[in-house]
């Protein structure tokens, strides 16, 4: 999962010395970001350095995949995020080890009304692509894509799931892609076992996230 963080100065994650002032929207979106005692048995890691949540603009030669390939773009074709964070969730909850599951989590919020534009445009996007091929750095890759419908309690205002698949690599090229709205922020995970079978999100994730989330939208 190459990534890329344009985020957030070292003086957005420290308070202000003096008189409290008013949260910005990044330190919000950090404030709502999953701790590592938000849920039980998950452990969670910030993004540190800048390689670790997106990666460079990618162009799918189907338009009508094009926004899976734009959600993990730091220069996505449409729907530019104002600002961002994220990190890594190790699930322990599974009795087997290898059946840990390892999540890539990207918090983003955007301008009044595109948040909803995204989730409209995967959703779409999601009935009509089934494939695509990306050129990055002078290297091709095709990848397979396979929708997921809905099932259970509401994740957040919206959702969709799907798995990406690189059929180069086997066993290890599948990934389950999650992306969940609360009002004007997402939060996306890509989600991956440890023994690289059949990875599954598990719902006490996403709706904590999107509970803080919503939490911090409300101030």
């Amino acid at each position: 999962m190459a990534t890329s963080l344009v985020l957030l100065p070292a003086l957005a994650l420290t308070a202000a010395c003096g008189a409290k002032k008013p949260d910005t929207p990044a330190q919000r979106l950090v404030h709502a970001m999953l701790g590592s005692k938000d849920v039980p048995q998950v452990k969670a890691v910030p993004s540190t350095a800048s390689n670790q949540l997106l990666g460079d603009a990618q162009k799918a030669d189907k338009a009508e995949c094009q926004p899976m390939a734009d959600q993990w773009s730091t220069k996505p074709s449409r729907h530019t995020p104002q600002v961002y964070t994220g990190g890594v969730l190790t699930d322990t909850a599974a009795t087997d080890p290898n059946a840990k599951e390892i999540t890539l989590e990207v918090l983003a919020t955007y301008k009044p009304g595109e948040a909803r534009q995204v989730l409209d445009a995967l959703t779409s996007a999601l009935r009509a692509c089934h494939g695509y091929t990306t050129v990055r750095n002078g290297t091709t890759t095709h990848f397979t894509v396979v929708a997921h419908p809905a099932s259970g309690a509401p994740l957040g205002d919206q959702q969709v799931s799907y798995s990406v698949t690189d059929p180069a690599l086997g066993a290890q090229g599948t990934v389950l892609v999650t992306v969940v709205r609360v009002g004007d922020s997402t939060a996306a995970y890509e989600t991956v076992r440890a023994d690289h079978r059949t990875a599954v999100l598990r719902p006490a994730i996403p709706l904590k996230q999107s509970a803080k989330l919503r939490e911090q939208e409300s101030r």
